[in-house]
Parts: structure tokens; C-alpha cells; sequence
């Protein structure tokens, strides 16, 4: 059996990149781990908010904070977006994907071809183009840790929703298989399924007025345990205790966050 390289974590924060770091879930990933003395680079495709974000982190002072536009997509803008940030930042040794997008697209016939493409390239296809950047930096830091972020619609599934439900599943399978596949090298990766949080894109998703929109909240009204919706840092913390040392057994891992959403 291969020994598992060193973890950064052991040693206390490092660098870390979080991907979707302008808004919501993302940025308050962002703004919890630089609180916790990592330096952070930002990786989002809306530039204004961005470069708030930025602002808003740089003001805080040190530890250093950095900022790269690109669309996850778009797999050569993130090849460059990646290697900037670990470039400016010094190394790697976490990385959160936590970029995606929601929406009813109605059932499978309704789902357009253009809909479901948009929806599996960036929930899905997004989180392997950036862990493919990153990996190598990982690597050469000798381990690092790496959470996605998948939803509760990835462990059950949602009315109208096809196409957001196949590509949030699809993350739980990367997650496992990259938890084998890097191992033995030291990168641990799991993954965090936020149930209903308060962010743009759930303020978006309610007010659409779709039909498949109106039968899924009709469907879920009061599933959550804990009574509505949770806030992007209760996400956030736990994105923190998987890079931080007291996480240093867990790879493979997919944890729900949902208020007990999915156990009722």
C-alpha cells in the first residue's frame, strides 16, 4: 500500500482557491477561510462582483487575497485562471468548487438540448476542468484537499430538474472516484451537499414561475427539519473543518447540509 504524502493542514492554513467566490456560497467560503489565515484566490466569471469581492477581502489585510475572471466552462481560461492564482498565491493546497448554476428546465422533454448542455458544463464539467488545473499543484505541494459542492438534489431528486439533478449526482460520483484516484498522493477530496440556502441563485428559483417551479415547492413545502432555508456560512464552516486537520481522515466523504432536508 502507498504511504499518503504530507498534508499542508497539518501544518495550519495554506492557499486556497474557491471557484462561484463572488456570491453567495462561494464567497462566504471565501471570506471564512481568510478569517482562518489562508490566502485566497478567487475564481468567478462575474467581474464586478469579483472585484468586490476582492475589495472586500484585501481590505481585510493580510493574508494575501487574489482574484482571477473565467467562465469554468471554458477549460483553457481556467488552465490560466488556475495557474495565475497559484502563481500569485505561491502554491496550492486546497481548492473548492463551489461555482454553478440552477433553474427549472422542466421535465426531459421539456429540457431543451441547450438548457441541459449549459446546466452538466457548468455543474459538472466545471468541477472536473478546475480539479484538473489544480491537481498538479496539489501535487507539487505534496497533498492539499479539495470539497465540491453538490446539493441535496444530488443524493434525491427534484421536480422539473432533470438536467441540474443528473449533473449535482454526477459531482458525488467525481468526488468518490477522485478520492480513489488521489489518495496515495496525499489529496483528500469530498464533497457538501447544501440543501436549501440563501442565496441569489435560490432567490432566483423562487421567483420563477414555472410550472415545474410551482409543483417542487409545493412538493418540499417545510421539508427542512430546522424550518427554511440556511445561510452560506453555515455551509462555509463546514467547508473549513474539511481543509483543517480534524478532517485529515476523511476522503471520499459526502455530507449533507441541509437542516435535515433529506432525512425526513
Amino acid at each position: 500500500m502507498h504511504e499518503p504524502a504530507a498534508h499542508r493542514d497539518e501544518l495550519g492554513a495554506g492557499a486556497v482557491l474557491v471557484t462561484g467566490a463572488a456570491s453567495g456560497i462561494g464567497l462566504a467560503t471565501a471570506t471564512r477561510c481568510h478569517e482562518q489565515g489562508w490566502a485566497v484566490g478567487l475564481l468567478d466569471r462575474d467581474e464586478e462582483r469579483l472585484g468586490a469581492a476582492l475589495a472586500t477581502l484585501g481590505a481585510a489585510g493580510a493574508p494575501p487575497v487574489a482574484a482571477e475572471a473565467a467562465d469554468v466552462t471554458d477549460a483553457a481560461g481556467v488552465q490560466v485562471a488556475v495557474d495565475a492564482l497559484a502563481g500569485r498565491l505561491g502554491r496550492l493546497d486546497a481548492v473548492v468548487n463551489a461555482a454553478g448554476i440552477g433553474g427549472y428546465t422542466g421535465d426531459v422533454v421539456a429540457t431543451t438540448p441547450e438548457r441541459w448542455e449549459r446546466t452538466i458544463a457548468v455543474d459538472l464539467t466545471g468541477v472536473y476542468l478546475v480539479s484538473r488545473a489544480a491537481v498538479p499543484h496539489l501535487r507539487a505541494a505534496g497533498g492539499g484537499r479539495i470539497v465540491h459542492v453538490s446539493s441535496q438534489f444530488g443524493l434525491v431528486g427534484a421536480a422539473g430538474s432533470p438536467a441540474y439533478v443528473a449533473a449535482k449526482s454526477g459531482v458525488i460520483g467525481l468526488t468518490r472516484a477522485m478520492a480513489v484516484d488521489h489518495a496515495a498522493e496525499g489529496i483528500l477530496v469530498t464533497c457538501v451537499c447544501p440543501g436549501p440556502i440563501d442565496t441569489p441563485m435560490l432567490r432566483a428559483s423562487h421567483a420563477d414561475g414555472s410550472v415545474a417551479a410551482r409543483a417542487e415547492s409545493e412538493r418540499t413545502a417545510h421539508r427542512s427539519l430546522l424550518g427554511g432555508p440556511g445561510r452560506p456560512e453555515d455551509v462555509a464552516g463546514t467547508v473549513l473543518f474539511l481543509l483543517g486537520p480534524d478532517a485529515a481522515h476523511l476522503t471520499g466523504a459526502v455530507l449533507a447540509v441541509d437542516g435535515g432536508w433529506t432525512a425526513g
